[in-house]
């Protein structure tokens, strides 16, 4: 296998990076997939992953009265993340930052995952590149990777390690532990195969320790979620356009189509209430 250049390197792993700001919280997150959009040419959305507890800030559920079934359902009411995108010089110099508003296109708490889409249509020149999911099992101990993300809210760096366990439990969820070290604010970032530069897990947690009258972390041992599961929400969350040969359409109407039955499935389980007499 040839040896990543330097050029390389900050190309795929280092340039996809940004920081994501929401009023309470700094996090990061990594460019994943871009496409035209259908409205006009020379137009693109771009998309990025990042962690939920990193925009959990802005999201919020409430009580809201539908027209259509009668009565209160519950919504989820979603705030805009700002997406910031670094411009660099010498390779690794941070130049400046652009910030673009962003929508929270799905999310998932406990899988600690959410999708954000830039709201800005102009074409990002570097996307991550997710490992391929049918060669997840190649994934082992020992193999040398680097974290990148917006440690402590400031810009984008790395710090090297390797994979150093598989299918430790969290929480009932499945992590992996990584040795290049990780601090606040690498949350929602990205850990790449040193050897080629693909996408294996995001940093999302930290290995904190009770030390007398504080905590103690171990920076450089660090939890990532997995590219499986990061390929699972987005299947579960029918967003599987960004990894499979479906278009954005078709994930769309397949999202329509499920909440129109799932609607439905309400609307008869409320008549069959209905129709109970208790006597």
């Amino acid at each position: 296998m040839t040896e990543l250049t330097l050029t390389q390197r900050h190309e795929l792993c280092l340039y996809p990076e940004v920081r994501i700001r929401t009023p309470k919280a700094l996090g990061s997150g990594t460019v994943v997939y871009q496409e035209p959009t259908l409205d006009e040419e020379g137009m693109f959305d771009t998309y990025v992953i990042t962690n939920e507890h990193v925009v959990d800030n802005l999201i919020e559920v409430k009580k809201k009265w539908s027209s259509i079934l009668k009565r209160e359902v519950k919504v989820d009411v979603l705030g805009h993340p700002q997406v910031e995108v670094f411009n660099f010089s010498y390779k690794s110099r941070v130049t400046g930052a652009a910030s673009f508003n962003a929508d929270i296109m799905c999310y998932d708490k406990d899988e600690d995952l959410a999708l954000l889409r830039v709201r800005s249509t102009k074409e990002f020149e570097y996307i991550a590149k997710l490992y391929p999911e049918d060669s997840v099992n190649k994934l082992v101990a020992f193999m040398p990777v680097w974290n990148i993300g917006c440690g402590l809210g400031g810009i984008p760096a790395m710090t090297g390690g390797y994979l150093g366990g598989f299918g430790i439990d969290i929480e009932n969820k499945d992590y992996m532990l990584v040795t290049a070290c990780s601090i606040f604010g690498n949350s929602g970032g990205a850990t790449f195969l040193a050897d080629t530069g693909e996408y294996v897990g995001v940093p999302a947690r930290l290995s904190v320790y009770p030390f007398g009258w504080g905590a103690a972390v171990a920076v450089h041992l660090g939890y990532s979620i997995p590219i499986t599961r990061i390929y699972k929400f987005l299947r579960d969350q029918i967003f599987d356009f960004i990894f499979t040969d479906k278009t954005s359409v078709d994930c769309e109407e397949e999202r329509e189509a499920r909440r129109k039955a799932d609607l439905y499935r309400r609307e008869e389980r409320d008549e069959s209430e209905d129709d109970v007499q208790v006597g």
